[in-house]
């Protein structure tokens, strides 16, 4: 028989409870985009990309020290397959135990340790994570889910879990099922756009399985759209004919000595399908119906910068890992328009499969017919059209038996809202104690916003379409104002907004409004006006504020204000690493080399947790440190030919000398 039990699961990480109290401003996500995929390919290239988390907060109040947490579970389990969810974690797929060949289809991290690589920073790495909303890891990743027990089928128990996207405003729900008889876990989504408008609408699930030497992807595509990193602001995206477009086997993720996205183009007649298959033919197959067209593979890369990346996400015990992805689009650099009044529905199914090695590791058109008759016979492609179907009204669309674990209000905002008016997910029960949306409620019965004291961060934060239209109908007073002020920025409105944010109190005395005011600046490219505008709240002691506040000094060359603002600092903000990266910045800037390259050296180099996907300040400040020791003696270096200490390297592009002329040949 399945079971569906809840239990608990105690996995060493790092404290993921605090989160920053202000709105998440600094636009971290600009980036240009440059393609050159054919006039055919029929891309929605940077439709619905946003630049900031708004109106959701960061997570960024963590840091390296690993203790036992407590997560609470979902498991579902028949004879074949174990399944381990952590609602808390997005709603994370853990693990997926295969219990015949007793081999772990998916990388499961021993431990939780974030990275800066997400929407609201926070990022964990492993297992199956569902990502909603805009472009990245999604703002819930790092977030709990409500999960409740939805009505059985075919006697299988199911598990739904279910959150409101606020980036988007919709609902979404997914649900899990086990059959008795099946080597297969089932995943159905259903996000229902219950607006008026056409909104942007993005999907992408992410599976982490172990890279190997003998490790193969295999997906019924003959051309991919090929995405190289040139830095954390610059992608390039070209169409490339598969399995070999610079002169090795692209589908064996140990040929990669760089980062790399490879975003494989099925057509349309084909199985949507992926699979990561070993040496021995067997492994990880992923398919879905038609609606979840896009397929992706992820690979760090074995250089260096790759491998610091990879051992900076898990622990000693952590073994690489490589992405495959299934995504609504074609590629993630897009979102799709979803009509008004609109359901989008589809089946995931996740098992393993055991293949003939000899025609997986030989021709590419041998791997693929091979993955595709042996993924046939194991699960008929009609059957998930068929399922899809009849998991509709048997449970998609039923209200859930029993609510285990309660997630957001925001949901229940929006319920609120739309009253009778809008048919907003009458089977998903969105009640909850959380008290953040309580201002909004009171917005919504009063037609006002409370009085509050602007020296304090307001709880929570909004740009939906519909409460700014609210908004801009109530009373002023400082909290509606600050509101308007955060509206307006987010429609790059930016005199509008530093208009409002004038008028909701004294940047002196209040440093959440000394910082929308330093941010709105930043967008109008007022580097020393933001700069200002933070050391107007010097005197706060929010971790966020200063970070971003020494961060934008720098920005703006104010060297010497940084190295006032950090000599400030208590002791525990000092030993930040982050804001030890911008005092190390503001001394080489200040002619003072020997000092930045002892901090930056300490205890064999710097580590940062909050280092973002991408970023190359620890190498860069090594390099620049090196050129001004160099240029203090009269002498003058080559960047390109300073070797970084491996502990500062997390080039995502850069190719090691080592690796010698196939890392030339890459390159081109």
């Amino acid at each position: 028989m399945t079971e569906l039990r809840f239990e608990e699961k105690i996995i060493p990480g790092a404290d993921l409870s605090q989160e920053s109290p202000l709105p998440a401003m600094r636009k971290a996500l600009n980036f240009n985009l440059n393609y050159d995929t054919g006039d055919e390919a029929g891309l929605f290239i940077g439709y619905g990309l946003r630049t900031n988390a708004l109106p959701s907060k960061l997570q960024d109040r963590y840091n390296n020290e690993m203790r036992p947490q407590v997560w609470k579970t979902a498991v579902l389990e028949n004879e074949y397959l174990k399944a381990t969810f952590i609602p808390g974690l997005g709603g994370r797929l853990w693990s997926l135990y295969d219990k015949v060949k007793k081999r772990d289809l998916l990388t499961e991290n021993p431990v939780v340790k974030p990275g800066n690589l997400a929407i609201c920073n926070a990022w964990c790495s492993g297992g199956i994570e569902w990502n909603i909303g805009t472009r990245g890891h999604h703002v819930r990743t790092c977030r709990p889910m409500f999960v409740a027990r939805a009505r059985s089928y075919k006697g299988a128990p199911v598990l739904r879990m279910y959150e409101f996207s606020r980036e988007n405003g919709v609902a979404y729900q997914m649900e899990f099922f086990l059959p008795e008889d099946s080597r297969f876990l089932f995943m159905r989504c259903r996000i229902h756009n219950h607006h008026n408008k056409v909104i942007p609408m993005y999907w992408w699930s992410n599976i982490a399985v172990d890279e190997g030497d003998d490790l193969r992807i295999v997906t019924p595509a003959e051309h991919s759209f090929a995405n190289t990193y040139i830095s954390n602001f610059e992608h390039r995206l070209q169409r490339v004919k598969l399995p070999c477009p610079n002169g090795y086997d692209c589908t064996y993720p140990k040929n990669y000595p760089i980062s790399k996205d490879h975003f494989f183009q099925i057509k349309a007649r084909e199985r949507k399908f992926e699979a990561a298959l070993y040496g021995d033919g067997w492994g990880l197959c992923q398919c879905s119906t038609d609606l979840l067209k896009g397929r992706k593979l992820f690979v760090w890369g074995r250089s260096t910068g790759g491998l610091n990346w990879q051992k900076r996400l898990t622990s000693s015990e952590g073994l690489p890992y490589v992405e495959i992805q299934a995504g609504l689009a074609n590629t993630q650099l897009e979102c799709l328009p979803m009509p008004p009044r609109t359901a989008w529905e589809w089946i995931e199914a996740y098992g393993a499969l055991q293949t003939d090695p000899e025609k997986i590791h030989g021709s590419w058109e041998e791997a693929k017919a091979e993955t595709a008759a042996r993924l046939e016979e194991a699960l008929p492609r009609q059957l998930l059209d068929d399922m899809l179907a009849e998991t509709k009204e048997n449970f998609a669309l039923q209200s859930a038996e029993e609510v285990i674990i309660r997630g957001s209000g925001w949901g229940a905002l929006e319920k609120a809202r739309c009253a009778e008016k809008e048919n907003f997910a009458p089977q998903l029960d969105f009640d909850s104690d959380d008290t953040e949306p309580a201002i909004w409620h009171e917005l919504l019965e009063k037609g006002e916003m409370p009085e509050w004291d602007m020296t304090v961060p307001p709880p929570s934060y909004m740009v939906q379409d519909e409460f700014f239209k609210l908004l801009e109908k109530a009373p002023a007073n400082p909290l509606r104002n600050f509101q308007m002020g955060l509206n307006c920025y987010f429609r790059e409105e930016y005199e509008k907004a530093e208009n409002f944010f004038a008028q909701a109190g004294d940047l002196q005395k209040s440093f959440p409004l000394a910082y929308a005011v330093a941010n709105t600046k930043r967008c109008k490219e007022d580097l020393a006006g933001a700069g200002k505008a933070f050391l107007a709240g010097m005197f706060c002691n929010d971790a966020t504020f200063i970070r971003e506040g020494l961060q934008t000094l720098c920005e703006g060359g104010d060297f010497e204000s940084v190295l006032e603002w950090y000599g400030k600092l208590s002791d525990e903000l000092k030993e930040i690493p982050m804001n030890k990266i911008f005092l190390i910045t503001a001394l080489l800037n200040l002619g003072r080399p020997e000092e930045a390259e002892a901090l930056l050296m300490e205890n064999g180099g710097l580590e940062v947790p909050q280092l973002r996907e991408g970023e190359g300040s620890l190498s860069n400040l090594y390099v620049e440190i090196q050129c001004a020791k160099a240029a203090k003696r009269g002498e003058k270096l080559d960047p390109e030919k300073i070797a970084v200490p491996s502990k500062l390297d997390f080039r995502m592009n850069h190719i090691n000398s080592e690796l010698g002329r196939f890392g030339e040949r890459h390159a081109k």
